[in-house]
C-alpha cells in the first residue's frame, strides 16, 4: 500500500479530520490533502510526526511503496549536500568580509599588507632628497659591505622620506633604497601603494607638475628633521581614537600659491 493510501487509512482509523491532522501538524488542510492525493509527500521529520498521532511506527507506515521511501532517500541526501554547499558559502562570506574588515582597518601600517591591499589605490608622489653635496651626517645611514665592513651611506635607504602625492598635499612619510641621486635631480618620482613603495626615478625640479610643486619644499633641508620633530609631538598628542600614526597619509602645506 503507498504512503497516501496509508496515512487516509489510519487517519480514519483515528477518527480525524484532514483539518484536525493538520492542526496536530501545524500545517494547512490543504497540505494534508495533497499527501493524501499522491501529488506531494511529507518529509521525514512531518511523517515521525505522523507516526506519532497515529500510533504506527515509521517502518509500517512506509511498507510497500519503496517508491516514495526512495525520494525521501534522494531528497534526505540533497539535504546533506545543501547543507555542506551552505555552510562553504558561510565560510566563504565570512572570510571575505574578515578579509574586508581586516584590509579596511589596516591600512598604511605594514608594507606586506599594503602591497597587496587592493583597497588601496597606487600613487605617484614626489620627495625632496638630500645628495651628496646637500647632505648632513644625520642623512646617512649605516650599513654594512659585501666584506661586512660597516661604512655609511646616502639612500640605502632613505628614510622618512615626505612624498607628497596630488595638489591637495596629500602626502606619507615613506622610506625607499634609491642610492645617490644625481646633483641635478635631486628629487624622486615615487610610485607606491600605502606604504610600500615598488620603485623610484630621480627626476629634476621641473619635471614635477606645478600643483604638486606648490605643496612642496624645493630644498630639502627644509624637511630635515619633520620626522622626528612630528614623532616628539604626536607621542605627547591623544586624538579620539589615540596616539595618531604617523604612517598614515597628512597634509602638506608650504604656502606656496
Amino acid at each position: 500500500m503507498e504512503l497516501n493510501e496509508q496515512l487516509r487509512k489510519y487517519r480514519k482509523q483515528e477518527s480525524l479530520t484532514q483539518k484536525q491532522l493538520a492542526q496536530k501538524l501545524n500545517v494547512s488542510d490543504k497540505t494534508v490533502s495533497s499527501w493524501e492525493t499522491g501529488r506531494t509527500y511529507p518529509d521525514i521529520s512531518l511523517l515521525i510526526n505522523l507516526g506519532s498521532i497515529l500510533n504506527i511506527s515509521l517502518d509500517e507506515f512506509l511498507k510497500g511503496d519503496s517508491e516514495t521511501v526512495e525520494k525521501i532517500d534522494k531528497d534526505l541526501k540533497l539535504t546533506k549536500v545543501y547543507k555542506h554547499w551552505l555552510v562553504a558559502i558561510l565560510l566563504v562570506l565570512i572570510l571575505i568580509g574578515g578579509g574586508y574588515l581586516f584590509l579596511s582597518n589596516y591600512k598604511y601600517q605594514n608594507e606586506m599588507v599594503d602591497r597587496f591591499n587592493p583597497l588601496i589605490p597606487t600613487q605617484i608622489g614626489y620627495a625632496a632628497l638630500p645628495t651628496e653635496k646637500t647632505a648632513v651626517a644625520g642623512d646617512y645611514v649605516t650599513v654594512s659591505n659585501e666584506k661586512h665592513r660597516k661604512t655609511r651611506g646616502l639612500g640605502v635607504p632613505f628614510k622618512h622620506m615626505v612624498v607628497t602625492d596630488d595638489a591637495w598635499g596629500n602626502s606619507s612619510f615613506l622610506t625607499f633604497e634609491g642610492g645617490l641621486p644625481p646633483e641635478n635631480k635631486p628629487y624622486a618620482m615615487v610610485e607606491h601603494r600605502g606604504t610600500y613603495v615598488s620603485r623610484i626615478n630621480f627626476v629634476s625640479w621641473d619635471a614635477i607638475p606645478s600643483s604638486i610643486r606648490n605643496n612642496m619644499y624645493k630644498d630639502y633641508s627644509d624637511y630635515r628633521g619633520m620626522y622626528e620633530d612630528w614623532s616628539k609631538d604626536m607621542k605627547t598628542f591623544k586624538g579620539p581614537k589615540g596616539q595618531m600614526d604617523l604612517k598614515k597619509p597628512f597634509m602638506m602645506r608650504t604656502g606656496k600659491y
